[in-house]
């Protein structure tokens, strides 16, 4: 068996971490490199995944993760009408023809009518009677300027009764032509009265051409899922809805290489159409297991999720004195993978400081990278920017931490029904804007990292070399011997 990519980080037994590793320069004949990668039958034009954490990852930050052509893992620590509520919002985001179209009765009133598009974040409803047929559009240029038009409004009277639609099968070129011709923004496609779907103009933009769509050219959804199925036909039914929107299930618990676990998991696939990344675990033998023994549903099982206990706001390794950090992790199943399936995809999590710990995650075998640290200081996490010692600030908490546990969502993230035992913390990070700046360095720092190391893909990074840093050497990798305080340009 091979033992290619962990003999790059074992020496003497030492279990290395980003810091203790530096990619060694390699000869350079082109600047034009592709970062490009593979989770399945999925391709994305970035490798970069944003956690499933509460304080990192809803609609906002999944869509835009999307656009900008990576992914963003929807958390779970939320009723299952809200992972619906923004499963249903990532799918709607963006797509060529929009199935899932919000619909209004042609009865209500124009307050109805507003209320709704506020609450779905939508700027348009298709009217329909009694029957389900289509009788009109109501978007929000209709919508009255004056506050008594809207209490008194009836939709009937400023809907657009004449629509202009389209056939099921036309081309995208065809639809930009109408919407331009007739100078409108919404295209119905109606067959014998009925709504089969909606274009409309944003989503024929090419405004990202490297965003990550399933075929129906909507964007890609990813959930994190407990490991086990629910117990009640209500829970089901829910988590069965939720299915139509998800392209991507990954399994949220701390370390999956518990029976438990995988025995849940089997139930799982067999109950749910999507695709599914397991994970986390951090040895050969734990990746060896799920490779081998346990029977995974081939077409489904696309992807394994490795670290424990990396993450800034993680403390498991603290509190249980059990870990694998990342780095050392991802080059355990790496090659597990490379003997037993090298189809599978590897994404490692957690651990990320700095830019050019990205390129070491790839120099060992990971085929993607997730990160909470770098996204939850973002204009699109959720919750509100603070301000404190003068300093713009977001909070970031582990979803081991207490604050995080005591919303009483998730209870088998880690060990059930160990509720005393936090195994994370809650802290802030600088507010750093917009997601698009930050994926922009990201990319800078993994494509320069790539050309540095002589490497034009993902693939080619595998065959990198790397080298033991010393505490000196990790020292003298930084900027040191420095004044304080003192700038010069």
């Amino acid at each position: 068996m091979s033992d290619y990519f962990r003999n790059k980080v074992h020496h003497k037994e030492i279990v290395a971490t980003f810091d203790d590793v530096l990619i060694l320069p390699g000869f350079t004949k082109t600047y034009d490199v592709d970062i490009s990668t593979k989770l399945g039958k999925y391709k994305f034009n970035i490798p970069i995944i944003s956690a499933a954490m509460d304080t990192v990852t809803e609609d906002e930050m999944a869509i835009r993760m999307a656009l900008l052509g990576g992914l963003g893992v929807l958390h779970r620590n939320c009723s299952y009408d809200k992972q619906l509520k923004m499963c249903k919002n990532v799918k709607r985001a963006r797509s060529f023809v929009i199935r899932d179209v919000a619909t209004i009765d042609i009865n209500a009133s124009i307050l109805e009518a507003k209320t709704l598009m506020e609450q779905e974040g939508i700027s348009g409803l298709v009217v329909i009677d009694s029957e389900n047929k289509v009788k009109g559009i109501l978007t929000k240029r209709d919508i009255p300027f004056t506050e008594d038009r809207v209490k008194s409004g009836k939709l009937i009277d400023y809907m657009t009764k004449d629509l202009i639609s389209i056939e099921r099968e036309s081309s995208r070129e065809e639809a930009l032509e109408i919407l331009y011709k007739n100078r409108i923004e919404k295209l119905p496609i109606i067959e014998n009265g009925y709504l089969k779907g909606l274009i409309t103009k944003k989503d024929l933009k090419p405004e990202f051409p490297y965003a990550s769509i399933d075929k129906e050219g909507r964007l890609l959804c990813a959930l994190a899922i407990s490991p086990k199925l629910p117990e009640s036909s209500e829970a089901k039914n829910k988590l069965k809805n939720i299915d139509e929107y998800v392209d991507i299930f990954f399994t949220d618990v701390a370390e999956f290489y518990k029976e438990k676990d995988i025995l849940g998991v089997k139930e799982l696939m067999n109950f749910l159409d999507s695709d599914f990344v397991l994970g986390n675990i951090g040895t050969y033998e734990g990746a060896e297991h799920l490779l081998t023994k346990c029977d995974f549903d081939s077409d489904k099982f696309i992807g394994i999720k490795v670290g424990m206990g990396s993450g800034s706001i993680c403390s498991t390794s603290i509190q249980t004195g059990v870990g694998a950090p990342t780095l050392y992790a991802t080059a355990e199943v790496a090659d597990a993978i490379q003997d037993y399936n090298p189809k599978m995809s590897l994404i490692a999590d957690g651990g990320f400081k700095n830019p050019g710990d990205i390129p070491k995650a790839f120099s060992v075998g990971a085929s993607l990278i997730m990160s909470g640290h770098f996204f939850a200081g973002c204009t699109e996490s959720p919750g509100y920017i603070d301000t404190i010692q003068g300093r713009k600030v977001k909070v970031y908490r582990g979803m081991g931490s207490q604050n995080a546990r005591d919303i009483g969502f998730v209870s088998d993230r880690y060990v059930e029904g160990s509720k005393l035992l936090p195994e994370g913390v809650s802290s802030y990070l600088p507010f750093v804007g917009g997601l698009s700046s930050v994926i922009q360095t990201l990319k800078q720092g993994l494509k320069n990292g790539m050309i540095y190391a002589g490497a034009t893909s993902i693939e080619n990074m595998k065959n990198v070399k790397i080298g033991i840093v010393s505490y000196a050497g990790q020292r003298e990798a930084r900027p040191h011997d420095l004044l304080d305080n003192i700038s010069y340009y």
